[in-house]
């Protein structure tokens, strides 16, 4: 169970019998949160190597969940740190298609990796299309693709820290009154 308080104490004591709405947030979040952890499985369900429940049970990188549980989680956060090494890593869910289905383009110039995959019999169509903003401090010439047997495109590149734009304090325009 979840021991989550939202609730610090109201702005302004409240007098007599009056409802605290403060109090009721909290005890609806509460109860939100139960259900929530009852029907998905909260820390009750995830336990530390030590036996004890876990308070932070979603880890997004596990080998074991599939990247279509953690493809939109890196897409916002491609940037990684293994064994103390930054570095640029996506994985896309393309198990309907075949390696040769997949097109993949960069675009230096806008600094855009393109992935594109289409695939057709006669009962059905399927199509994939993923623009990505390649992030700065990764060179698009190091990018290294690999699709792997569970169908799973894997892109990853070195980090390089990118030199800091120096910044200038604001400057103030007088108004000349004529």
């Amino acid at each position: 169970m979840s021991s989550r308080s939202i609730f610090r104490g109201p702005p302004v004591p409240w007098p007599g019998n009056f409802v605290n709405p403060f109090a009721m947030a909290d005890q609806m979040m509460h109860q939100m949160q139960q259900e929530m952890d009852r029907w998905f499985g909260g820390p009750q369900h995830h336990r530390g190597a030590n036996g004890v429940p876990s308070s932070s049970f979603y880890r997004p990188f596990v080998d074991a969940e599939h990247p279509t549980d953690t493809e939109l989680y890196r897409l916002m956060n491609p940037i990684v740190e293994e064994n103390g090494v930054k570095k640029f890593k996506l994985e896309f869910d393309v198990r309907r298609f075949k390696p040769e289905d997949v097109k993949i383009t960069t675009n230096e110039q806008k600094r855009c990796l393109t992935i594109e995959a289409k695939k057709q019999d006669e009962n059905s169509k399927f199509e994939y299309f993923r623009k990505i903003t390649i992030p700065d401090g990764i060179k698009p010439n190091e990018i290294t693709c690999n699709f792997r047997s569970d169908g799973v495109l894997a892109f990853e590149a070195p980090y390089y820290e990118p030199a800091k734009i120096e910044t200038r304090p604001d400057t103030k325009i007088e108004i000349e009154h004529k």
